[in-house]
């Protein structure tokens, strides 16, 4: 109701103003504070604890994490209910994707007391919020409380920037992740699935970001979010475990790639996908250890130590210790900086299992091959577990005695065709019948008892194995570690070179166990489900948790799976056991006759839906850069949304530049809210020289509105931060005109309201100023007032208190424009 004066008024100021290209080098209207209200930057309400990724270091002063409370920080839009209250937007928390995820995303009520020339008590107070959330399970991808009943939105789930409310009362949001319009109710409560953005110049793509959760490079840490915070739901606060085929870590290096997903066989129907899709850091930012598997060669090995991996899972336990040996982690020319004082790899540091025990230089997952790891002294040692018909946990890969790994101990032929299923045997009969000896691993792989001496030694002192390369139990497998660390320790080995070593290195030396079983054999691909090779997960989950509590190793046992819903299970009834999750892409093929076929893993839809491994998420199967490029920078989605003056169409304004346009050309598109789909209409905003971002987006009349544009420094008062009126142009495609509103580092204070401040604060007095980084709020009071609100970035930004340090308070001031 107040657009058509306020428009009447600035065309009148502005009509002498300058062109947009150089109209902030012209004085400005005159701009004069006529209020101000303070929010300390050490506000809070109620919530779950926050900030639990921020580090244990006070940040400006503040002291986190945030203990059962959620800052009230962060305004990145506001809406003015007509009553003296506002609705003001919290963004994504506290920077990231990946340290927000336990930032709840609300919109909250606050009624601010100006202090201007007549009085005022320069306070705002905050009278509640709204929390968004999906209990609708609208939301078709992993968010990060995915498995919970109301589904709360997080700052790791959207990094929403900009809201308007329509005439229905609902609410829209644009994100930054996406870019997403995502749709709720007065509440808060998710309406439909978030809309993407079309990519207009390349028909049938979107234009996405590199966080956008429908492609695989921004799926990963979305999932890992889901599951740890049902993890830490069950009270299991140990961040779990992420472990990706190494081949798929976004590590730069083109020659390892998979031929599989760059160039898929004819006839699989597969699509071609980048493997570079684990980005290290950024999972490592989020709070999850990453330990890839499996890496035999040493070069490879010191490759991903470089990259950041927090472990290795290899089936040359040799080569890992020569690795972890010569790498020099600070690079000052010493190497050895994983390893302890008295020699040991520091599993605190560094991670090195041995793959099935270690499967190049022994039988897999036998006692020898579990030896064999500990004369390396890995610090963990790696095994696969099966379920007899009688519920005990054994040492195998697969749900057959293989027989290219096992023979019959009676001499008996034993090929593929007399093949059993563990899960039809109990352990007596295949500990008394199998003897899983066999080679075929390579020149390095031997089966020489010799090499064996602890095995045997145990094997003649403990009953219960027939042959020392018969299939162990989990609990045997824990006996025999005991076995070994006391042959080293005061036994027959007591006397070998390395014997102190390895006796201190068994009695820490950790367990990862794998349940194998996979639910992509047991359906086909229309859904018919055939007689399993397994027990079901729950059978897995407890043959494998059970031995790990009995024997007290919580805290040196992990439980991983490609199969999801063995570890949710953990969670929720072991909630002590670690858990780790494995990531792979060894396609089936509909045609398994095709050369490179496998049994499946857990990346590959199944029947046209959603893999069963997952357990829910889902995951964008082979959707990447490739054929999905990121052409919106990171974080760089819709910062502002306009809606129009008739309420029938939404404005989102990317933040920055598409990629590999013109940097200083910002989108603005057209969302039609009658039919959810974008118009096709778009206009381009240019930043002016000193630009590189917008803030905010209003409109004022049909054709006119309000942007706020900025650069990144804060507490200077040379920088940038300006508002300008901008026209829409007349036709799609064409350049809004531009006119400067406000000179934001350059506001009249004749009353001084904005004194007194702290020792050394930037921008208070006669000549005001709003000297923050990021100022993301703009509304309309009246025919010639407007209020801004800053974004304050808490506990991070300092752009008020330069001289004190403090972090920057949420500063809500009134402009009248033209005196």
């Amino acid at each position: 109701m107040h657009a058509r004066p306020l428009v009447t008024l600035l065309g009148s100021l502005l009509v002498a103003a300058a062109t947009a290209a150089t109209a902030f080098a012209q004085a400005p209207p005159l701009v004069t504070l006529e209020g101000r209200a303070v929010l300390p930057a050490a506000t809070f309400a109620p919530g779950p604890t926050s900030g639990t990724l921020l580090g244990s270091a006070p940040i400006n002063g503040i002291s986190v994490p945030f203990t059962d409370r959620q800052p009230v920080q962060g305004f990145s839009a506001v809406l003015d209910n007509g009553d003296g209250t506002f609705d003001a937007m919290s963004d994504n928390g506290f920077g990231s994707i990946e340290n927000s995820a336990d930032y709840n995303l609300r919109v909250y009520r606050i009624r601010p007391d100006f202090e201007t020339a007549f009085g005022g008590l320069g306070t705002i107070d905050v009278e509640g919020f709204v929390e968004l959330r999906d209990p609708d399970r609208r939301i078709p991808f992993a968010i990060t409380n995915h498995f919970s009943s109301q589904r709360v939105l997080t700052g790791a789930d959207f990094d929403i920037e900009s809201m308007q409310r329509t005439s229905d009362g609902t609410l829209w949001f644009g994100d930054e992740f996406g870019p997403f319009l995502l749709h709720t109710d007065a509440t808060g409560r998710v309406l439909e699935a978030p809309i993407g953005l079309p990519d207009f110049d390349n028909p049938g793509r979107e234009l996405r970001s590199p966080q956008n959760p429908f492609n695989e490079e921004g799926s990963a840490v979305r999932i890992m979010n889901a599951v740890r915070a049902h993890a830490q739901a069950n009270g299991n606060r140990r961040a779990p475990v992420i472990s990706p085929w190494h081949v798929m870590l976004d590590d730069g290096n083109p020659a390892t790639f998979v031929d599989n997903r760059q160039a898929p066989p004819p006839g699989s129907g597969l699509t071609p996908a980048s493997s570079e899709i684990f980005n290290v850091a950024s999972l490592k930012a989020a709070g999850y250890p990453v330990v890839p598997y499996t890496i035999n060669d040493l070069p490879r090995m010191l490759e991903l130590m470089r990259l950041g991996v927090d472990g290795i899972i290899s089936d040359r336990p040799d080569l890992l210790l020569q690795a972890v040996r010569q790498f020099d982690a600070n690079r000052d020319g010493i190497a050895g900086d994983f390893l302890t004082a008295d020699g040991l790899i520091d599993g605190s540091r560094f991670d090195a299992q041995g793959h099935r025990g270690g499967r190049d230089l022994r039988p897999e997952n036998t006692l020898p091959a579990a030896e064999v790891a500990l004369d390396n002294l890995m610090t963990t040692i790696e095994g696969d577990v099966g379920v007899t018909s009688d519920g005990v946990g054994v040492l195998s890969h697969d749900p057959y005695v293989e027989s290219a790994k096992c023979r019959r101990a009676d001499g008996a032929p034993y090929g593929q065709a007399e093949e059993v299923l563990i899960k039809n045997l109990t352990r007596g009969e295949i500990q008394s019948r199998f003897i899983c000896d066999r080679l075929f691993r390579g020149p390095t792989q031997t089966n020489d008892l010799a090499l064996s001496p602890v095995t045997v030694a145990f094997g003649a002192a403990r009953a219960g194995l027939a042959n020392p390369y018969a299939m162990p139990t989990v609990q045997q497998l824990f006996q025999f570690v005991d076995f070994y660390a006391g042959y080293y320790r005061s036994g027959a080995g007591a006397s070998h070179p390395g014997a102190a070593l390895r006796a201190l290195n068994a009695e820490r030396v950790r367990f990862n166990l794998e349940t194998k079983l996979n639910p992509r054999t047991d359906t086909d691909d229309h859904g018919n489900v055939f007689a399993s090779r397994t027990l079901p997960p729950a059978a897995f989950m407890d043959a494998l948790a059970r031995p790990i509590w009995s024997n007290r190793l919580s805290a040196r046992a992990d439980i991983q799976s490609f199969d999801f819903r063995t570890l949710l299970l953990t969670q929720e009834l072991y909630p002590s056991i670690r858990t780790v999750y494995l990531f792979g892409d060894f396609p089936k093929f509909a045609d398994p006759t095709i050369a490179g076929s496998d049994d499946g893993t857990n990346l590959q839809p199944q029947g046209g839906s959603n893999t069963p491994w997952l357990a829910g998420p889902a995951w964008p199967y082979r959707v990447t850069a490739l054929t999905q490029p990121f052409r919106v920078g990171r974080s760089l989605g819709f910062e502002g949304m306009a809606l129009t003056s008739d309420g029938t169409r939404l404005l989102p304004l990317l933040e920055g530049a598409l990629v590999g346009g013109d940097p200083k050309t910002l989108l603005i598109h057209e969302f039609a809210l009658a039919t959810r789909r974008y118009t096709g209409t778009r206009y381009r905003y240019v930043l002016e020289p000193r630009g590189t971002n917008i803030g905010d987006f209003i409109m004022t009349s049909a054709t006119r509105g309000l942007v706020i544009e900025r650069e990144g420094s804060q507490g200077d008062l040379n920088g940038f931060k300006a508002i300008y009126e901008i026209t829409l142009p007349a036709a799609s495609g064409g350049a809004v005109s531009k006119r400067l509103v406000v000179d934001l580092l350059n506001i009249s204070d004749p009353f001084r309201i904005s004194e007194p401040g702290l020792p050394g604060d930037v921008g208070l007095g006669s000549r005001f100023a709003f000297p923050f980084t990021t100022i993301e709020d703009v509304v309309l009071l009246g025919p010639d007032r407007i209020g801004v609100l800053n974004d304050n970035n808490f506990p991070f930004s300092v752009g008020r208190h330069v001289g004190t340090r403090q972090p920057d308070d949420n500063e809500f001031i009134v402009l009248r424009l033209g005196g």
